[in-house]
């Protein structure tokens, strides 16, 4: 049974556990099938940037799941033998996506060549059916962290492996999962400069409401990974080679000075841990659960987890890493609140004033009648 075997692995243990209970497609001509849209069926010509049957390539990718928002969904990205597994589960609460994406580049790569990319994949039985969710693909054509990046949504194979082809302008500007309206799709010229290509599974649509999609069900969910790269009707002109992927080391020291600076805070404050067990707290207040017992629940899963001993020390951690970030927060509360209110008092004051000049309009007509 795939799904019972996929949730005993979803523990994230040490031990990486693989799906050898789902079998993996043989690479013959007649299982790389080709699955394409908008018509583009003659693909003479693929350039693969990453072969997920070599481990160390996973190493220059990076999870981004909802928690950056406050959500609870998580996903991994392992190694399956001549594969990898792009696995999870998804919850819609506070979120409802995952996503794996390429570490960001120390150079852009060049894809201005090609006419599309491909994902060489097959959605596995995992959870709730493929169609289920919302599966895309993105690329970000600049190396900050901003928001120029492009989406595309495509439909995963199941039953077998194939391969998905998404040409270029297939892909929209979006802001989150929102299509920005009246931005031309993206073009060849404008990949000359790809710092980062990303996976994503979704229960949002790729539209410009950002609606989810009809029929959502969350849950676990798998897609194996053989192969992702570039595919063109004609030969490339050149040999491509990957330029080397940051180091999480490099990616800090490029922040701002600011952020550097602020980031032991932001870490204990916004740090992932924390914002699950904000989120978990959530869930458990709209459950009607109290304090007290949410205060019960927790100390009997660190019980079972590794004693008394370990229970108390890890409560205990807990609560003063929980004291420490309030304190620390305090004044960025403070300014938080007394900018709201300043705000909302020169809003007050512009409309006093608006109302007063427009109550002066309309009785200088009459004071001059009555001077007359």
């Amino acid at each position: 049974n795939p799904g019972s075997s996929f949730r005993g692995r979803m523990r994230f243990g040490p031990a990486i556990a693989l799906l050898h209970s789902v079998p993996r497609a043989p690479r013959t001509p007649g299982a790389a099938l080709t699955a394409s849209i908008l018509g583009l069926a003659d693909v003479s010509y693929r350039s693969v940037l990453y072969d997920f049957s070599q481990p160390d390539q996973l190493e220059e990718w990076e999870r981004i799941d909802d928690v950056i928002m406050g959500g609870v969904s998580s996903s991994r990205l392992v190694v399956d033998g001549s594969s990898a597994l792009f696995e999870g589960r998804l919850r819609s609460d506070g979120g409802g996506f995952c996503g794996q994406r390429m570490r960001l580049l120390a150079e852009p790569l060049d894809l201005s060549a090609a006419d599309g990319v491909f994902v060489d994949c097959e959605a596995l039985s995992v959870g709730a059916e493929p169609s289920k969710r919302v599966w895309k693909m993105a690329i970000r054509t600049k190396q900050d962290r901003g928001e120029v990046v492009y989406q595309a949504a495509f439909k995963p194979p199941t039953g077998g492996r194939a391969t998905v082809n998404l040409p270029f302008d297939a892909f929209r500007l979006v802001r989150g999962p929102r299509l920005v309206p009246g931005v031309p799709p993206l073009s060849a010229a404008q990949t000359n400069e790809t710092y980062q290509i990303s996976l994503v599974v979704s229960k949002f649509e790729v539209s410009e409401t950002g609606a989810a999609l009809p029929g959502f069900e969350e849950g676990l969910f798998a897609m194996r990974l053989h192969e992702l790269g570039t595919f063109s009707t004609r030969p490339p002109p050149f040999s491509r080679s990957m330029p080397r992927a940051l180091s999480e080391r490099e990616q800090a020291k490029a922040a701002p000075p600011l952020l550097r600076l602020l980031r032991p805070l932001l870490g204990l404050v916004f740090g992932e841990p924390t914002r699950r067990r904000r989120a978990a707290t959530r869930l458990l207040e709209a459950r009607g659960s109290s304090r007290l017992q949410r205060a019960r629940l927790g100390w009997a899963w660190r019980v079972a987890a590794g004693g008394p001993l370990v229970a108390a020390r890890k409560t205990a951690a807990l609560g003063l890493k929980d004291a420490g970030g309030f304190a620390l927060s305090l004044p960025v509360r403070l300014l938080f609140k007394l900018i709201v209110w300043s705000s909302k008092m020169v809003k007050t004051i512009i409309r006093a004033l608006t109302l007063l000049a427009e109550e002066r309009k309309e009785g200088a007509p009459a004071a001059n009648a009555a001077s007359a």
